[in-house]
């Protein structure tokens, strides 16, 4: 083991290890009590920092996921639009109605006139 000689750099003779005083002791203390405040309401405020990142990262997704059924529902939706505008024409109503139920075209239509109760 090496040691130092008397007269070498940055050795004291005489120096050894100092006990703190009851005050030094308790600033000691107050200091890392604020140390260690500080270190946990910087933990805490991350936290609260990556949980509301979390929540936000998932109302995306789900407003993603919202979007997507809207627009699939919005297919659908024109879809049947179409198949309505197909059962809905002249044509396969009165195809339904003459071969499906056997109705016939009236030869003549008659027509009444409507008055109104007050003599007109």
């Amino acid at each position: 083991m090496l040691a130092r000689k008397a007269g070498y750099m940055g050795y004291q003779a005489g120096r050894g290890i100092s006990v703190p005083t009851g005050k030094e002791r308790a600033r000691f203390n107050e200091r890392m009590s604020q140390v260690l405040s500080i270190i946990f309401l910087c933990a805490f405020f991350l936290l609260v920092y990556v949980a509301l990142s979390a929540m936000r990262t998932e109302y995306g997704y789900s407003l993603m996921q919202e979007k997507r059924t809207v627009q699939q529902l919005q297919r659908d939706n024109e879809i049947l639009r179409v198949e309505i505008a197909k059962l809905e024409s002249p044509e396969r109503i009165y195809k339904t109605a003459t071969s499906e139920l056997g109705m016939v075209v009236p030869a003549s239509v008659l027509y009444k006139e409507q008055h109104n109760q007050d003599g007109q």
